[in-house]
């Protein structure tokens, strides 16, 4: 797919002047390119993303992790405030989304 297919067309120029910063991985199984920006200094937010990505590919956040815990992580990593991520995780829970007994 080309930038424009993707989205993130209008991010290079703003890359290549430093203003933010691009971090992307390839899944070798599916090809699929995961992209992650962010400020400078908040790059420890998009390599832990990645990072948390590759272990859900590979089942490995699960021995660690429950889903509520991935989930208060990503809101965590998006920058959403503590409350606002129980909110989530409580709602999600209610919803069957994520197992309200895997806190």
């Amino acid at each position: 797919m080309d930038t424009e297919d993707v989205g993130d067309a209008h991010f290079g120029p703003i890359v290549e002047e430093g203003r933010i910063l691009k971090f992307s991985q390839v899944d070798s199984k599916t090809s699929v390119e995961e992209r992650c920006y962010c400020l400078p200094t908040e790059e420890w937010r998009c390599k832990l993303s990645l990072l948390i990505a590759r272990m859900c590919r590979s089942e490995a956040a699960f021995d660690v992790f429950t889903p509520n815990d991935l989930a208060r992580l990503e809101g965590t990593l998006l920058g959403y405030s503590k409350e606002s991520v129980e909110a989530f995780v409580a709602h999600a829970a209610s919803l069957k989304f994520l197992n309200p007994s895997t806190d």
